[in-house]
C-alpha cells in the first residue's frame, strides 16, 4: 500500500511537473514569434521613416538618364514608390524605391542619386507575408493614390505618406509618415 501511494504521489508530481514545463516551451516560442514580429515592424518603420524625413526635393531620373518630371514618384498599379534620400547625415543622395513585390515590403538602395543601372541595388525584405499593400500620398488637402498628380505636385514631395499594410491572421498595420520640407525643386 505505501509503494502504491509512492507511485500514485509520484505520478502526480510528473504530471504537474511535465504540464508545467509543456506551457514553458510553449510560452517561449510565442515570446519569439511576437518579438520577431515586433523587430520586423520596428525595422520597417524606422528605415521608412528615416528615409522619407531624409528625402531631399531634387528632379528623379529614369535608367537611360532622361528626366522623370517628377521629385517623389508612386503611381496606383506600380506597387510602390521612389525619392531621393540621404541615408545619414554625412552621406551621398541615394534613389530608394519602396515596393510591394511577392507578398514582402521591400525596399531597394540604389547606389547613385540617378542609377544607370537597374540591377545595382541593395535590396532589403523590410515585411513578409503581406497580403495587401496600398499606399497614398496626401498634398494637405487630399489622399491621392498616385504622386505626382500635376505639374505643381511634380516639384513637391508630400506632405503625408500613408502606408498600409495586411498581413495574414487579420494583422494590419498603418503608418502616415508627415514630411516638413517646404522647400520645391525649381
Amino acid at each position: 500500500i505505501e509503494v502504491l501511494i509512492s507511485i500514485v504521489i509520484l505520478s502526480i508530481i510528473t504530471i504537474i511537473t511535465s504540464s508545467f514545463l509543456q506551457s514553458s516551451i510553449q510560452s517561449r516560442s510565442d515570446v519569439s514569434i511576437k518579438s520577431k514580429q515586433v523587430l520586423e515592424i520596428n525595422l520597417l518603420s524606422t528605415t521608412l521613416r528615416s528615409d522619407f524625413y531624409n528625402a531631399i526635393n531634387t528632379p528623379l531620373f529614369d535608367f537611360q538618364g532622361r528626366p522623370v518630371e517628377a521629385t517623389f514618384y508612386g503611381e496606383l498599379g506600380s506597387g510602390g514608390f521612389e525619392f531621393v534620400t540621404i541615408p545619414h547625415s554625412e552621406g551621398a543622395p541615394i534613389k530608394v524605391q519602396y515596393l510591394f513585390e511577392d507578398g514582402s515590403f521591400v525596399r531597394r538602395q540604389f547606389y547613385a542619386q540617378h542609377p544607370a543601372n537597374p540591377e545595382a541595388f541593395i535590396s532589403t525584405v523590410l515585411m513578409k507575408n503581406i497580403e495587401f499593400a496600398q499606399f497614398e500620398f496626401s498634398d494637405g488637402n487630399n489622399w491621392h493614390l498616385s504622386w505626382p498628380q500635376n505639374e505643381t505636385t511634380s516639384k513637391d514631395i508630400p506632405k503625408l505618406l500613408k502606408i498600409y499594410l495586411e498581413k495574414e491572421a487579420d494583422l494590419n498595420f498603418t503608418w502616415i509618415i508627415p514630411y516638413n520640407l517646404t522647400q520645391k525643386y525649381e
